[in-house]
């Protein structure tokens, strides 16, 4: 442990709270800012007269833009410091939603762009302040409970978004996250100067992004973890995507029935999150904990193929509980072995690059899940795809045991 460390712990458990609770806020917002446009779609539609699978290309924008920020955030953690950073992601949010709000398809674009930006720079940020404070018997499930934001701000959009578009309009609607996003913003400004004593005022914002690819690359087993998270981002993204249409087009479930199922995968997914943290402490093994969660990855996927609308619900709801604690339980561990793995003055640099490599599966993965649906024409058997996928975490994680330990 660092002499900064050091200093950070011995404020005891009070201050690893406060730091968390935070961070998973802006985390969760962000969530919530990404999730809501496309929790009321229909209505965004009708009133910019588009059919309502062309939402499905904002949030492609928000992806793309994401990866290219992400790039560019390791820079503002070292000129603004991390707790400034993050609350630029928030007012980037806020921006992206008063965009939005102007009810215009050069709005939405522009929003998409907005909102991906300000979503690449939050787990960058996230990490360089987390690497503070946690320690080595910690350091998995501290960072796993920050990385519960994402569902809870999904299942908040969810709940929220389509109940308060119908009451006040959609438009109207996105003043919510932007109070949100705001509010938070503000309310973090007292602890700035405690949490950004390390930024460098003079150190460039722009640096060649490469660089910090390289960073990673360079690595061995950096390098190797950062391409399983391509993989499992590949696996989450279509797990989460076509779950409701594989339950509703192949299973003949309605939707409330299907939205169970999706349900099931959202609130396993902050278990998951928080109890594979917890094991990867108790192990001692991050990397030995994410090999387990592609393994199981891949076994639901075959099991997925299986499914036929003669599964009794309760083992097809039981199937997407797991699958969602792995599927989209994983990425705490990984931002916690980018951080254990990258030098110890370059975690924000690191994950920035490691998260561009992780939205390049991102959006990679429905791509080919869709080339294999025009294939199969079946959901479930194209779920072979997220098998084959999962099992190539699983190598990559392999490689970079190995090269952990120097084999």
């Amino acid at each position: 442990m660092n002499a900064q460390q050091q200093k950070f712990a011995a404020q005891g458990l009070q201050t690893t709270v406060l730091i968390v609770g935070f961070l998973i806020l802006v985390q969760g917002t962000g969530a919530l800012a990404g999730f809501w446009l496309p929790a009321i779609a229909p209505a965004v539609a009708a009133g910019v007269s588009l059919d309502p699978s062309l939402i499905a290309y904002a949030v492609l924008i928000q992806y793309v833009v994401a990866m290219l920020s992400s790039l560019i955030a390791g820079g503002m953690v070292n000129r603004f410091g991390a707790w400034r950073t993050s609350q630029l992601a928030l007012f980037g949010l806020a921006i992206a939603h008063l965009l939005f709000m102007t009810g215009t398809i050069w709005g939405i674009v522009l929003g998409s762009a907005a909102l991906g930006g300000a979503y690449g720079m939050i787990t960058p940020p996230a990490s360089h302040l987390l690497s503070k404070i946690v320690t080595p018997a910690n350091r998995n499930l501290v960072f796993s409970i920050r990385f519960t934001g994402v569902p809870i701000g999904g299942m908040a959009a969810g709940l929220t978004a389509p109940a308060t578009a119908l009451v006040f309009g959609w438009q109207e609607s996105m003043t919510v996250t932007v109070v949100i996003a705001l509010a938070l913003a503000l309310a973090m400004q007292p602890f700035r100067g405690s949490w950004d004593a390390d930024r460098n005022t003079t150190s460039p914002i722009l640096r060649n992004p490469l660089g910090d690819l390289a960073l990673v690359w360079r690595i061995a087993s950096l390098r190797w973890v950062a391409l399983s998270g391509l993989c499992m981002g590949a696996v989450q993204t279509t797990l989460t995507t076509y779950t409701v249409t594989m339950l509703v087009e192949d299973l003949g479930y309605n939707l409330v029935a299907a939205g169970i199922g999706f349900s099931a995968v959202q609130v396993s997914s902050i278990v998951g999150r928080v109890g594979w943290g917890w094991l990867a402490d108790r192990v001692g093994s991050g990397l030995t904990i994410s090999s387990v969660i592609t393994i199981i990855a891949a076994g639901c996927a075959i099991l997925t193929i299986s499914l036929t609308p003669d599964w009794p619900r309760l083992l097809v709801y039981m199937l997407c509980f797991i699958f969602g604690s792995v599927g989209m339980g994983w990425n705490g561990v990984y931002a916690s072995e980018i951080a254990r793995l990258a030098p110890t003055n370059k975690v924000g640099a690191a994950t920035g690059a490691s998260m561009f490599i992780t939205f390049s599966g991102v959006f990679l993965g429905p791509m080919i899940f869709v080339a294999m649906f025009e294939l199969t024409g079946v959901y479930t058997t194209t779920f072979a795809v997220s098998a084959v996928v999962a099992l190539m975490a699983l190598f990559c994680l392999i490689q970079a045991s190995r090269c952990d330990h120097g084999v």
